[in-house]
């Protein structure tokens, strides 16, 4: 009876701050944007400048991989292992056919393959925060192409910087090369991959330069510290291995029906365990990415800390139930970019320019 009592007075002091908060939510988000809505369909899809600048790039490095001729990109490759022996990357730390195959060919897959799941993932976000279905495929494509040049940059530097991070973990640590690798990647996203990766995030989403705030990324950089725990190192260490489905493996050769379909449907899809750590170990992260994500382009640079935890609370209909399927959505969407992603990494891609420097690196 007591607990009763107090819950029920808990209750009654709580409703008028939740409703307080939810119609300063509501005036702070419906009365004051930052920019006018969108009058034209390539307004809405976020047609602009970064769009342009990045489809041209992708264009002329899927020309560049197609028209120049094998013996010439190999030849370039080759000059880049130069380049890393005239830095003082030591052959007896990492031997030519590792710096290849575990920097520069798995970082240049780690890319493509986040191109490739990426219009899924500005699809669900538009989806989830009430855009048409036309919107959301026009952005699934202006939000992929307008990230073209930070990922080039993402990667580009990671593959770089990585095998120089590791050889002094080598030597400074003795630790072994696995190890030392790993303590490398986790040091080099902590030490300022992480705003990269905030950048891309925001400006594929449509966010500008211009609606940025400091105390954005104040929740916005630890939560995508998480994120890419979960899902940039894991699909990043994954690129070019077997899926193995999270089925047990004897329901491959079952006399159960069901259980052959269920293990054939979790080898296509690439149900394995990186899957669920790429889509669930992400979702709570990300729903505090989304709430930044959807107040910045809302209220810009008038964005307050406040502004987000509304959003965290109520949602895009000011409302705990908005809030809760907000949370429900962003859960969805995550196993949705998630399975996408996993997939791609889990390919064997054909990459005979790589393949050919990490044969000759062994040789050698």
């Amino acid at each position: 009876m007591l607990g009763a009592r107090l819950l029920a007075r808990a209750q009654a002091c709580a409703r008028p701050l939740l409703a307080q908060s939810k119609h300063a939510f509501a005036r702070s988000v419906g009365t004051a944007p930052s920019s006018a809505p969108p009058k034209t369909f390539l307004e809405a899809g976020q047609i602009d400048r970064g769009f342009v600048e990045g489809t041209a790039m992708l264009g002329a490095a899927i020309a560049a991989g197609t028209f120049v001729p094998f013996e010439t990109q190999l030849s370039a490759l080759k000059r880049v292992i130069d380049g890393f022996r005239a830095a003082g990357l030591r052959r007896d730390a990492i031997p030519d056919d590792v710096l290849v195959k575990d920097y520069l060919r798995k970082n240049a897959l780690a890319a493509q393959n986040v191109l490739i799941a990426s219009p899924s993932f500005y699809f669900l976000f538009s989806w989830i925060t009430g855009q048409s279905v036309a919107v959301c495929t026009a952005r699934a494509i202006t939000g992929t192409m307008r990230i073209v040049p930070f990922m080039a940059f993402f990667y580009g530097a990671f593959a770089l910087l990585a095998p120089f991070a590791t050889q002094y973990y080598m030597r400074t640590g003795g630790t072994s090369y696995a190890d030392s690798a790993s303590n490398a990647n986790m040091a080099l996203m902590l030490g300022g991959f992480v705003f990269v990766e905030a950048i891309v995030e925001l400006r594929g989403c449509g966010v500008t330069f211009g609606q940025m705030t400091i105390s954005s990324f104040i929740l916005f950089v630890p939560a995508l510290v998480g994120r890419l725990a979960a899902g940039v190192l894991t699909q990043q260490a994954k690129v070019g291995s077997e899926s193995v489905p999270v089925v047990p493996a004897d329901w491959e050769h079952s006399a159960v029906e069901w259980q052959r379909s269920a293990f054939k449907a979790a080898k296509a899809l690439c149900i394995d365990v990186d899957f669920f750590t790429t889509a669930a170990g992400t979702g709570v992260f990300q729903h505090v990415l989304n709430a930044v994500t959807f107040v910045l382009l809302a209220r810009g640079s008038k964005t307050t800390l406040l502004d987000v935890g509304r959003f965290l609370l109520f949602g895009v209909n000011n409302s705990l139930g908005s809030g809760a399927m907000q949370a429900v959505r962003t859960l969805m969407m995550r196993a949705g970019f998630g399975l996408a992603w996993n997939m791609a990494s889990s390919q064997q891609w054909h990459t005979p320019v790589f393949d050919a420097a990490i044969s000759a690196g062994r040789a050698a």
